[in-house]
């Protein structure tokens, strides 16, 4: 049994010589072609000044097999290029292992600043947790990964979630070739919508008059082209083609606009099928797969071989940046005979294709939740209970490196408990608030998390206020920015159909210590009475008095420093009680600053 890295090694290592040994082969070829195309021009002009009948039946049998032997080179061609990529795919996974993310996609432009957890979580942009779990390769999949990860999912999905993700790390192959077919897919989440959009549009093509002139122009043309070659005055011959003309004039914008719809889908579409013909390939003989992967299960061929065909007509349609094309217009009346063809297929398939797509990024997605899984076996599915508890052993921040990371533990109860993080700069508070609530959200996304164990209620809701900002936009201070937070914190708690749980960091910090510590105290003691439950990393030990209070909820812990004469260790580990150690003067004289020695506290009195 591989390890991961020994996996992707394997596979970078098979796959970099398959591309090496099939591009050197496909090179040779390429001249040998060269030669024997060479060699059939001269035979051809040989036979033709010999005997036309000979040279007539050399080239029927001659051209089927110079064709065959083309098809044969490009797709050793093809087989190269495969091959490179899927050695770049286990390249790129062996980096991820060694927490190097940023060959992956960092989903920036998912990132909304007023979400209620993504931006202190670090949930998008670069090094964040979409970075490390995105290998999307359709922006339906990327999207509807960004959607999971900003909590916008019923439970009943992350469940699906979980099972299918367990179903496809096993299968680690499947889901590289997948991303090896989607790899070269220059995606668009505005194609996508623009696709959806041309679906909903009524047929282009009237019937009638119109549709009888499709067929009929093609013949007027030819009797009008015999009639101006073959008859005086030739001039009337033209007035056949006016037909075809006014058809043109008529239908001039709807051509227009059917083509920009459609503009850049063909190839889109080609390879969305070319995903979906992979995903019929998943196990049906396994009884757990079928009932898995039943939607994946109910395409049939037929899926792949109608969005094939649509590729197709699309593709027919930019014909009409040829520069010749007036004549295939004018002759044929080209554009409006493919724009009735997609008039045909979208009345046939206008009420499938939209079932097709979403196997297709619910399947994109699960390969990026199951590549997470492959890749970090220690990680553990979490246990959900109708208790009302959060409880976790050996927790840690998924985008540490296993080597470095530091892992805690924790237990609190949901209904109305908190508990206060007390401990000195740079002590690890911040990131285990983090810690924390990027694993509930993995759990409520349908993914394993980076825990021993983890168990907590289902659905329950991540708040954060960790990083409020100023909003020179609005004129609003960071201050008020936090105030604006806190008060959507206190109506999510309040609110009694939801479950939420908060992180706090450094509450109120915008304003002076007396007016901190009243509001911080106010607010704490409003949250526990409104049934709240979360984690507060405060520097304001005063605050550790509420856990004395009569039939208190508040628990204290501590992060602290340990100190060697000027040398401080960090051992980032979560103690009971209150914070003993201090170390931000000590800090301040490093970085210059002129504290007295006398002044200078590595240690609470």
């Amino acid at each position: 049994m591989y390890t991961p890295s020994e996996y992707y090694e394997n596979i970078a290592a098979e796959n970099t010589l398959l591309a090496t040994t099939l591009q050197s082969r496909y090179d040779r070829l390429a001249m040998a072609r060269l030669v024997i195309f060479l060699a059939w021009i001269a035979a051809m002009i040989v036979l033709i000044g010999t005997n036309g009948l000979w040279a007539l039946v050399f080239f029927i049998i001659s051209v089927p097999l110079l064709a065959w032997g083309v098809r044969k080179h490009l797709r050793i061609k093809r087989a190269a290029a495969k091959a490179r990529v899927m050695g770049a795919l286990a390249q790129g996974e062996l980096l991820a292992l060694e927490h190097n993310f940023s060959q992956f996609d960092d989903g920036q432009n998912y990132l909304d600043q007023a979400h209620q957890y993504a931006l202190d979580l670090d949930i998008f942009g670069p090094k964040s947790i979409f970075q490390l779990i995105n290998r999307t390769v359709t922006a339906p999949g990327s999207l509807r990964l960004a959607e999971a990860l900003r909590g916008r999912h019923e439970e009943a999905t992350a469940a699906r979630t979980r099972v299918q993700g367990k179903v496809l790390a096993a299968m680690p192959d499947w889901c590289l070739h997948f991303r090896t077919i989607g790899d070269d897919l220059d995606d668009d989440i505005r194609y996508f919508d623009r696709l959806l959009g041309w679906l909903d549009r009524p047929n282009v093509v009237g019937g009638g008059i119109h549709t009888l002139l499709l067929f009929v122009t093609p013949l007027l043309t030819i009797a009008s082209l015999a009639f101006m070659f073959l008859v005086s005055p030739w001039q009337l011959g033209v007035l056949g083609l006016l037909p075809a003309a006014w058809m043109l004039r008529k239908y001039r914008a709807t051509i227009e606009q059917e083509h920009t719809q459609t503009a850049e889908m063909g190839d889109m579409l080609s390879t969305y099928a070319a995903l979906l013909e992979h995903i019929r390939t998943l196990p049906e003989a396994s009884s757990d797969a079928e009932k898995v992967f039943a939607e994946a299960a109910r395409l049939g061929d037929d899926s792949i071989v109608a969005l094939r065909r649509l590729s197709y007509l699309i593709s027919q349609l930019d014909v009409r940046y040829n520069p010749f094309v007036i004549i295939l217009e004018i002759g044929g009346l080209w554009s409006l005979h493919w724009l009735r063809k997609l008039d045909q297929w979208r009345e046939e398939h206008r009420a499938e294709l939209p079932a097709w797509l979403a196997v297709l990024a619910e399947t994109d997605t699960l390969v990026s939740w199951a590549t997470l899984r492959y890749n970090n076996p220690d990680w553990t599915d979490p246990e959900f209970t109708d208790q009302p508890i959060v409880e976790a052993t050996g927790l840690g921040h998924p985008l540490l490196p296993a080597t470095g990371r530091v892992t805690n533990g924790f237990s609190l109860g949901t209904n109305g408990h908190i508990h206060l993080i007390t401990g000195s700069n740079m002590a690890g508070k911040s990131t285990w608030l983090r810690t924390v609530g990027v694993n509930l959200v993995l759990a409520n996304a349908g993914s394993s998390v980076c825990a021993q164990h983890l168990r907590l209620r289902p659905n329950l809701e991540v708040w954060t206020s960790m990083r409020t900002q100023d909003d020179l936009s609005e004129s609003t201070s960071s201050f008020y920015a936090e105030l604006k937070r806190l008060k959507a914190i206190i109506e999510a708690v309040s609110d009694a159909d939801q479950q939420v749980f908060f992180l706090l960091d450094e509450i109120l910090k915008g304003t002076n210590s007396r007016d901190r510590h009243t509001g911080s105290r106010a607010l704490i003691r409003q949250l526990i009475r409104e049934r709240g439950a979360g984690i507060i990393a405060t520097h304001d030990l005063e605050l550790a008095a509420l856990e004395s209070e009569p039939g208190s909820h508040v628990e204290n812990y501590a992060m602290e420093v340990q100190t060697d004469g000027d040398k401080l260790t960090f051992d980032y580990k979560l103690h009971p009680g209150v914070c003993q150690s201090f170390n931000a003067t000590a800090l301040m004289a490093r970085m210059g600053i002129d504290i007295p020695p006398e002044e200078i506290r590595l240690r609470h009195d």
